[in-house]
């Protein structure tokens, strides 16, 4: 991966399948705080790789994913290649009690041939530490014995139904495994009851593909509309309100139980390996019908529900004793359930629909589809949509009813040629120029590697616009409103700049305003100070499409006053009257002074925001304006920075020609770090937020 992606050198590598899903997503969060690194496989048949998108941004953390089925033994064997991997923990699988007894088939093919698979790959690669997820379904009706209630692991197995007994089959299969090697190994056999509630974060939760099997994710989307009502299956049992009863866990406590088996698996120093099986669950049983009401009580909703009959294969009561895992494991549940319905709640009413998000597309923008390279479309089928790209954070497209106003490539093969000019990227960590690459921080030189002319452009050779962020975290807050936020960890060890710098990049695009608001963000994690001017670098063509030309673009800058520059294009220190206010820009045969290169740096206002290293509580002021008579279509830049840069594209190729796209880039003065009047709008320092933002509106 690219320098930037935070990784640990000496982290144990944990293979997460299913990782993508509702518990194995909670644990790949608990991992990453334990100093674990993480590989998630997932085939995406009940989840969404957009879980794994919003992990990267809530861990600060790369995460690789492979899209992979366990039973594509070829395709699991290429990841165990790819990766050193030192243990798993094993989600993956189907789970629903009532869906397996009427595809029981189904779920024994893919759930015991896919761990059968994985058995064997960690069998040859040497990978001998393994945590199962599985199912106090195993224990079954466990009412049918004496003083079993609640439940412990000596508890006589039964399942039940098809799942059930897929996991029951897993589990001997563990046992004798171990039996054959029992000096290889270390197989942890986590026997959980009901898992509910999200992320306190909010950022991730269950979100079920079609109907919901549980009864939390289906109440959540009944109070949000979803769904007409809750069905609860039966109010005959022999409980204290005729509901069956349950040990409701926490996710994230149920999550952390994981990292204790595994960190127990790790600490295991014993002559012979490990197969012990542990319960994770409460001890505590709740009825259907008051984990109901604490849901209601949280949402602060009525749901409607209707009693039918009862569901195939359930039972009475399944209740945890935890005893074990609290003794051995150091584990024990943290969380209630009115704590689960609390964030459950949140993560509902942020995420209505889940990752399941209308008018959001994807695709890959390499031949190999990797899932670190993708191009992601909000707003798409609307008169008004934005393509983004984790590359650069960069704009690959915008399009203005059905027409596309900016430049970009099909795939990041484009904007990976050394030639490509920026186009559509996030610009940092100092866009513009620093005059001689150099500069003085805190009493100590720097020296950028030269790139344009004899200056530093654009962040050097660490500019972001090769660099891959995390993420992102797509939403769609209201109607026509969706956001796109990615994030870039960028080391201090991966750049000729100070410091080690955490930057996030929000586009906030409005499909009834035709806007797209572009929101920076940027802190230093390490390190005193750095110089910082985020920016993003689109260049512009509004004419009808299959142009090849800016010719006939009327555009106006809004002020006259810019910024004197030496041949070097470097400030003289002065502040001018440039007389271009309004022009009309034509594509040049040659370079001369009949057709001369616009390239300059305009002052917002000279006697403001000339020591700010957060202007984005500013109002954004309009600050450029660009028509073309034949597609009728106007765009207004508006930003809370500065000084704003209007250049005409004269230098465009690798697949574009000269004058064939202009841009606006707002930002901070050119070389300001260099230039004592305006030095401190671009020192960032540690404990301080930079802050911008720049809109596009069309009309």
């Amino acid at each position: 991966m690219t320098a930037q992606l935070q990784t640990s050198g000496n982290a144990k590598t944990v293979l997460v399948t299913g990782g993508a899903g509702y518990i194995g997503s909670h644990t790949v969060v608990e991992l990453i705080e334990n100093g674990y690194e993480c590989v998630v496989v997932d085939n995406l048949s009940n989840s969404s790789y957009d879980s794994v998108a919003r992990l990267e941004i809530l861990t600060k953390h790369h995460i690789p994913f492979h899209k992979v089925d366990l039973c594509d033994r070829e395709g699991l064997e290429k990841v165990f290649k790819e990766h050193e991997i030192d243990s798993v923990i094993h989600f993956a699988g189907l789970k629903a009690v009532g869906e397996s007894t009427q595809i029981p088939l189904r779920y024994y093919h893919n759930n015991i041939l896919g761990t059968l698979v994985l058995l064997e790959l960690m069998q040859q690669y040497k990978v001998s530490k393994f945590v199962f997820s599985s199912s106090a379904t195993v224990y079954g009706d466990a009412t049918r014995f004496p003083d079993m209630i609640p439940i412990p692991e000596e508890c006589p197995l039964g399942p039940t139904n098809p799942y059930g007994n897929t996991k029951y089959a897993i589990e001997k299969i563990l046992n004798d495994l171990y039996n054959s090697d029992k000096a290889s190994w270390k197989f942890s056999i986590l026997r959980y009851f009901n898992p509910i509630g999200a992320h306190p974060s909010g950022l991730i939760g269950e979100d079920p593909l079609g109907i919901p099997n549980n009864l939390l994710p289906y109440m959540a989307q009944v109070a949000v509309g979803r769904r007409e009502k809750l069905y609860i299956f039966g109010d005959d049992y022999d409980s204290r309100d005729g509901t069956p009863i349950r040990d409701y866990i926490h996710v994230v406590d149920l999550a952390k139980g994981h990292i204790a088996a595994l960190k127990y698996l790790d600490a295991y120093n014993q002559k012979e390996g490990l197969c012990r099986e542990w319960n994770l669950g409460s001890g505590k049983g709740s009825t259907v019908f008051e984990v109901y009401r604490a849901f209601c009580k949280a949402s602060g909703i009525d749901l409607p529900y209707e009693v039918t009959g009862r569901r195939a294969g359930d039972v009475l009561n399944l209740t945890a004793k935890p005893d074990r895992a609290k003794r051995e494991l150091k584990w024990q549940t943290e969380l209630q359930v009115e704590d689960s319905c609390k964030d459950l709640w949140k993560w509902a009413t942020e995420n209505p629909f889940g990752y399941q998000l209308k008018g959001v597309e994807a695709r890959f923008a390499t031949e190999e589809m990797s899932y670190d390279a993708r191009f992601v479309t909000i707003g798409a089928g609307t008169r008004f949509q934005a393509t983004i790209a984790n590359l650069g954070a960069t704009i690959v497209d915008l399009k203005v009813d059905g027409q596309s106003v900016v430049l970009g490539y099909e795939n990041e093969k484009g904007y990976l040629n050394p030639d490509s000019s920026y186009i559509g990227a996030t610009i940092g960590r100092y866009a513009n120029r620093i005059a001689k690459g150099k500069f003085n921080l805190g009493g100590k030189d720097y020296q950028l590697t030269v790139n344009n002319g004899i200056n530093a452009n654009h962040g050097s050779i660490g500019s972001f616009h090769v660099k891959r962020f995390l993420g992102p975290i797509v939403q769609n807050p209201s109607k026509d409103v969706f956001t796109a936020e990615y994030m870039l960890i960028d080391n201090g060890k991966d750049t000729e700049f100070p410091g080690d710098l955490l930057v996030t990049v929000q586009y906030t695009l409005n499909v009834a305003k035709k806007s797209l608001e572009i929101e920076y963000k940027g802190k230093l994690t390490a390190g005193e100070a750095t110089p910082l001017n985020l920016t993003n670098h689109t260049y512009f063509n509004l004419d009808k499409p299959h142009r090849d030309t800016i010719d006939g673009t009327e555009i106006k800058v809004v002020s006259n006053k810019s910024v004197d520059v030496d041949k070097n294009v470097i400030p003289t220190g002065k502040i001018v009257d440039r007389n271009i206010a309004t022009f009309k820009s034509s594509k040049p045969t040659t370079l001369g002074p009949k057709d001369p290169l616009y390239d300059y740096c305009f002052v917002v206002d000279e006697n403001a925001k000339h020591k700010q290293i957060d202007t984005s509580k500013n109002e954004p002021t309009l600050v450029a304006k660009a028509f073309h008579p034949d597609s009728k279509i106007t765009l207004e830049v508006l930003s809370t920075e500065p000084t704003y840069q209007i250049y005409t594209g004269d230098f465009l190729s690798a697949g574009y020609t000269a004058r064939q796209g202009f841009a606006v880039e707002p930002g901070r003065y050119v070389d300001a770090i260099n230039q004592k009047e305006w030095k401190d709008c671009v020192i960032l320092r540690h404990g301080k937020t930079y802050g911008s933002k720049i809109v596009y509106r069309f009309s």
